[in-house]
């Protein structure tokens, strides 16, 4: 018998389970793979936000992994599911589908918060973990569905602390209000609006335009007569920057107050127009988080900057799934839910924890100013509560 049969049998014998025996430890025990879905637009206008959170929850999964983790002394690997949703509540409730059908463990996103509640019914009925890192809008986690969590703060809270800053710290006096009717923007609005109205803030003008919307003419023209002294837009970048340069255009000299304006899209697409503009910002600067490194360590990992606030919050709350399913000692979707529900974690961006809803449990926010093609960092607010 030659050495090549005998190494073939011995691999028949194994196969059909004859009884061959392999002493303990000469296979390597393979790692579980646990996977975790991450959904945000990857194409389109938020591409760059998009990308930043998907990095950041590489960068979190890279951690873990780093660290040999175990469940029940097996050995496990985190792996990412990552998605594009387009920035389509449709797209996304098909991408949320797939997750329930796939058997992540739970899901971080989406990055808008239409998004975001289109899928949640189906993340619900999954039982699946739906944390996202930047969806800002009240009404996400007012749903009563237990899978909803985010590790920001919520427009109801943004709106009442922006429209405080604005009577408290900038004075204005006269105050014109636009919002693009999603979800988000017209949230922040409404509550900024609510707010301004019951502390006695004068409101000249309150316009709406769609998130399509790229000629903002008609409805400065109209505002523009109302002298006003600030311009609040509840909207996204991109919109945001095509409105600071038509206000200048038109000569409409007022500061454009805004949420979520501190990225790199705004600044390049706004060209100088956008000078003097304030944002107001869900947490803390990078240079003020808890976690000072993470902008080094993100820019050694992917060779590129951090260009808004959404990496470090995308990081969070992966690193909040990847803790439950080590907590929980399972990925099974049900169990994970409920260790995230306990979560009390030292983020990179703070403390993490949940109130009965979903929402983070304390929330500071900070206010910029933007000075040539630099977002300055002008006060740390406490949430209006």
């Amino acid at each position: 018998m030659n050495r090549l049969f005998s190494l073939s049998s011995a691999a028949a014998l194994l196969t059909l389970g004859f009884g061959f025996i392999v002493s303990p430890g000469t296979f390597a025990a393979s790692p579980e793979i646990v996977k975790i879905g991450f959904a945000a637009p990857l194409t389109g206008s938020s591409a760059a936000d998009g990308k930043e959170m998907e990095n950041a929850v590489r960068l979190a999964i890279d951690d873990a992994n780093r660290r040999a983790p175990q469940l029940h002394g097996r050995p496990v690997k985190f792996e990412i599911d990552a998605q594009d949703d387009q920035s389509d509540p449709r797209i996304a409730t098909q991408i949320a589908q797939r997750f329930a059908d796939t058997g992540v463990a739970g899901v971080v996103g989406h990055f808008n918060t239409s998004c975001s509640i289109a899928a949640s019914k189906t993340y619900a009925s999954a039982n699946l973990a739906e944390i996202s890192p930047s969806s800002t809008g009240a009404s996400y986690t007012q749903q009563g569905y237990p899978t909803t969590f985010r590790v920001v703060g919520q427009d109801a809270i943004a709106g009442e602390t922006l429209g405080r800053y604005l009577l408290d710290s900038l004075g204005a006096k006269r105050i014109a209000i636009i919002d693009d009717r999603t979800d988000f923007g017209q949230g922040l609005a409404d509550r900024v609006e609510a707010t301004l109205l019951k502390h006695n803030g004068k409101i000249v003008a309150r316009e709406y335009v769609t998130n399509k919307t790229i000629d903002f003419s008609a409805v400065l023209t109209r505002i523009r007569g109302t002298q006003p002294d600030v311009i609040v837009f509840g909207g996204f970048d991109a919109q945001a920057a095509q409105l600071a340069r038509r206000m200048r255009s038109l000569g409409v000299k007022a500061t454009l107050v805004g949420e979520g304006f501190n990225n790199n899209i705004f600044v390049d697409l706004a060209r100088g127009d956008g000078e003097g503009t304030i944002t107001i910002q869900p947490g803390l600067p990078a240079d003020k988080l808890p976690a000072s490194d993470f902008a080094s360590r993100y820019e050694t990992r992917f060779k590129t900057r951090l260009q808004g606030f959404q990496g470090p919050y995308a990081y969070d709350a992966a690193t909040v799934l990847l803790n439950a399913v080590l907590a929980a000692g399972s990925a099974e979707p049900a169990k994970v839910l409920a260790a995230v529900k306990a979560t009390k974690l030292k983020g990179v961006t703070g403390p993490v924890a949940f109130d009965a809803r979903g929402d983070l449990a304390n929330s500071p926010y900070s206010v910029y100013r933007l000075n040539g093609k630099r977002w300055d960092g002008i006060k740390i607010l406490n949430a209006a509560q």
